[in-house]
Formats: C-alpha cells, structure tokens, sequence
C-alpha cells in the first residue's frame, strides 16, 4: 500500500475543516483561495486575530488551524501561542506557517505541540499534503525536506552551546548590547563578539532577527 492511499483510508470521513490564522491579509487570502479548490478541504474560518481563531475552535468547527508563528500584534505569539493552542485544543491539527526559518523555529514549534512547521515560501500543494499528514498521523511532526515532506524529530541547538555561549546569549536576551555585556562580564569587548558570533553559528542564525526569536524563546 502506497503512503498515498494510507493518507486517503486515514482521512475523516467529513472534509478536513481548516481554519487559517495570520495578521497578513494577502498571505491568508492566497493559501484560503488555493485550499478551496481540494475536494477534501472545508474551509470553515480566515481569521487575523488569536481570540477570534479561539472562538472557531470552540464553536467545534475546525479540524486544522494554520497558523503565523510570529504575531507581534497580537496578546500571544511563538511558543506561548502553540503551547496554548494545544493546550486548548488537544485534538486539534496544527500546521506553523511562518516567515521564520525552518532552521530557526522548527525545534520551537515541536516542542510547543505543532504538528508541522512549513515556512511560507513553501509551496501551496506541499501546505495541502501537509495537512492531510499532519491529520493521518497526529503524533509525528512534519517539516520540508528537499521539497519534500518529511517527518522528523528537530533537535534543539541550544545544546551545542558552551557554558560561556549562554552566559553571554542570556545577557543580551535582557537587552544588553554586545558592548554593555562585556562590561558587565568584565570581559573584552571582541571575546564576546567572538562568542556571540560562535553561538549564531551554532545555532544556524545568520542575523539579529533570527537569534532574536530563538533568544525570545529560550531565556523568556
């Protein structure tokens, strides 16, 4: 048997209810349209705004919320937002699609209850078996893997850092500066660049914005 026909004999019986959660409208708008068009597919809520998806789920009309990581408007976002979400809804299939990197937020959302993290690049028929997978089988976690999907665990980063790497990534996680970390260290300036730059690299960030959600994250 073909993992196709796994996932056809492993769907509800009703059409799979999708709700979609983002505070971009046009992004919203583009995976809705696109969703709508699949047989199996009920699209039952477009929604920008956490308590509004929270008022879908409630009313039971929703099998799989897809929803942004990063929602900066909004009372929750990141990790709180999925722990949650799952919290809320225990059965509930939940599909990150967000402007993140996957190498940035993947092991996040698995730890926060997701059942996928799909980056919004990714593209709209690799979102719809995503979130056929994500309900055939509620207990993995599925990611892109070479354009395809994949089923992994992500394992956290944080745990090729040195004790001098968090010690220094904690600091600027209370807002310091590389220059107000070193003071505070009683370390040079250029060890804790050093330092800083090591960790990044650890870690697979490339900029401050991406080190800035894992530190978001980790030291919250």
């Amino acid at each position: 048997m073909t993992f196709r026909q796994v996932l056809l004999l492993s769907r509800p019986r009703h059409r799979i209810r999708i709700a979609v959660l983002d505070d971009h409208p046009i992004v919203a708008l583009g995976v809705t349209t696109y969703l709508h068009d699949y047989a199996d597919f009920e699209l039952v809520a477009n929604v920008a705004t956490i308590d509004d998806l929270f008022a879908v789920i409630d009313q039971g009309r929703c099998d799989v919320a897809i929803v942004d990581f990063y929602l900066p408007e909004d009372r929750l976002d990141g990790a709180t937002f999925v722990k949650r979400l799952r919290v809320h809804a225990p059965r509930l299939g939940i599909v990150v699609l967000s402007a993140a990197r996957a190498s940035d937020a993947e092991c996040i959302c698995h730890r926060a209850g997701a059942n996928a993290f799909l980056e919004k690049s990714t593209p709209l028929s690799l979102i719809a078996e995503t979130i056929r997978s994500a309900v055939a089988s509620p207990r993995k976690f599925f990611v892109i893997r070479e354009g395809k999907i994949d089923a992994l665990v992500p394992h956290p980063r944080e745990d090729t850092l040195s004790a001098a790497e968090v010690e220094i990534l904690r600091h600027i996680a209370e807002g310091l500066s590389v220059t107000q970390t070193a003071e505070r260290l009683r370390r040079s300036k250029k060890t804790v660049s050093t330092h800083k730059r090591s960790a990044m690299r650890k870690l697979r960030v490339s900029d401050d914005f991406g080190l800035a959600l894992f530190l978001k994250e980790k030291f919250r």
